[in-house]
C-alpha cells in the first residue's frame, strides 16, 4: 500500500472514530507526523491501515 504523506496534508486533525473487533471504540487522529490510534497496540495498527486504505481508495491512487 502506498504511503501517505500527512504533513500539511488537508485530513491533519481529523478524527476518525473505529469501532474494534471486540466492540471497543477508538479514535484515529491524523497528525503532521503520522497517524496516533488510542488502542493499546504498539505497532502500526490494523485501525490505521484501515483509515489509510479508505484515503487512497477515495483519492484513486
Amino acid at each position: 500500500m502506498e504511503k501517505i504523506n500527512t504533513k500539511g496534508h488537508s485530513f491533519v486533525g481529523t478524527v476518525w472514530p473505529v469501532i474494534g473487533s471486540k466492540g471497543d471504540k477508538y479514535s484515529i487522529v491524523m497528525t503532521d507526523e503520522g497517524f496516533e490510534c488510542n488502542c493499546p497496540a504498539y505497532v502500526k495498527c490494523k485501525h490505521i491501515k484501515a483509515v489509510e486504505k479508505k484515503i487512497l481508495c477515495q483519492s484513486g491512487t
